[in-house]
């Protein structure tokens, strides 16, 4: 009896020993505020964490994680980050953004050493270097503030170096990187950005809030300066990371709207266009570009000969906007179809 209970002690405690050894430590917790969770539990300072290790923080909360290479992540309120991968000497890190924004400031790399930020199907790798990642779990920001970050998907890859920014998603080319201390709109975002990842809980975390409906708008402004110059792609590119992190349904049908203008105008892509329009007639009723897509699919169906359909959606505006801004317009155009048709 005395031996079997012998074994089983020794039993235990090999399982105990296995159980630390398939734990890879991923560094530990060098600041807090708030309650930060660690696997849905209350983080303590200098607590270890692991990989696999899933953080998350409330409005309220952020925290700090020091690795063994003394490269410094800091993660924001409202922010997921699951703790991918990494090895002894933290050669070979990732880390997966889920949503909120994460600041990196890695220590220089070893050749062949990497850093990545992973979120929504785009990878931040980083080359020595200060950053911060921001993700709506559509589609990742990113805003180099030292050294090089090279963001890339399986469509594509563009370096951002010094007070570049760029963007990214799945089935998506990275946006070309923009200068954001050259730009009102985007500098702002950075701060903004900056702000909350530090520890004391600022009056910009309210603002951060409306990142996603900022960020969207910065695109769609954007997307009008590349139309201007003739980059007519990355114009399109522009409006599709519009459409990705705006929360309003505003911002979303405004993009969707100037990707069809885009198309149809400057594109000879007019059936393209009339699939965005019916997007938007589909899922964005009651904004304000409902109103002009379905102005737009009445005179591109007039200027195609089609006249039938013309009228069906000329008659569905005056029922809907009997004082809509392209009131006149459409009675003028009506009046202009032929009686037969």
């Amino acid at each position: 009896m005395q031996r079997i209970f012998y074994s089983i002690l020794i039993l235990i405690f090999s399982i105990n020993i296995a159980s630390a050894e398939l734990k890879v430590y991923f560094g530990k917790v060098i600041k807090l505020s708030g309650t930060p969770l660690i696997n849905g539990k209350k983080a303590r300072l200098r607590k270890k964490v692991f990989v696999g290790d899933k953080i998350v923080t409330d409005a309220s909360s952020s925290i700090s994680i020091k690795l063994k290479n003394k490269t410094v992540f800091v993660i924001s309120p409202d922010s997921e980050v699951i703790l991918t991968k990494t090895d002894k000497n933290n050669e070979k890190t990732e880390i997966e953004l889920k949503k909120g924004s994460l600041r990196s400031l890695v220590t220089k790399l070893k050749p062949g050493n990497s850093y990545n930020v992973v979120s929504s199907g785009a990878v931040a790798g980083v080359k020595g270097t200060e950053f911060i990642a921001y993700s709506n779990e559509n589609a990742l920001c990113v805003f180099t503030e030292e050294g090089v970050v090279a963001v890339s998907t399986d469509n594509g890859s563009v370096e951002t170096k010094k007070k570049e920014m760029s963007q990214a998603s799945r089935d998506l080319a990275p946006l070309n990187p923009v200068n954001f201390d050259q730009d009102e709109t985007l500098k702002d975002m950075f701060h903004t950005l900056l702000s909350i990842t530090d520890f004391e809980i600022p009056d910009e975390l309210e603002k951060s809030k409306r990142l996603p409906d900022i960020i969207a708008r910065w695109n769609i402004n954007y997307s009008k300066y590349l139309a201007d110059a003739k980059r007519y792609e990355e114009a399109l590119k522009s409006l599709d990371y519009a459409v990705l992190f705006a929360k309003s349904k505003e911002f979303k049908s405004e993009a969707i709207y100037r990707k069809s203008i885009l198309k149809s105008k400057h594109m000879n892509d007019i059936n393209g266009a009339k699939i965005l329009l019916n997007q938007i007639i589909d899922q964005y009723p009651g904004t304000t570009y409902y109103e002009y897509a379905l102005f737009q699919l009445g005179f591109i169906a007039y200027e195609q000969k089609d006249y039938i359909s013309c009228k069906e959606y000329f008659q569905k505006y005056k029922e809907q906007f009997p004082e809509g801004r392209f009131i006149s317009t459409v009675d003028v155009i009506l009046s202009l179809i032929p009686e037969q048709s």
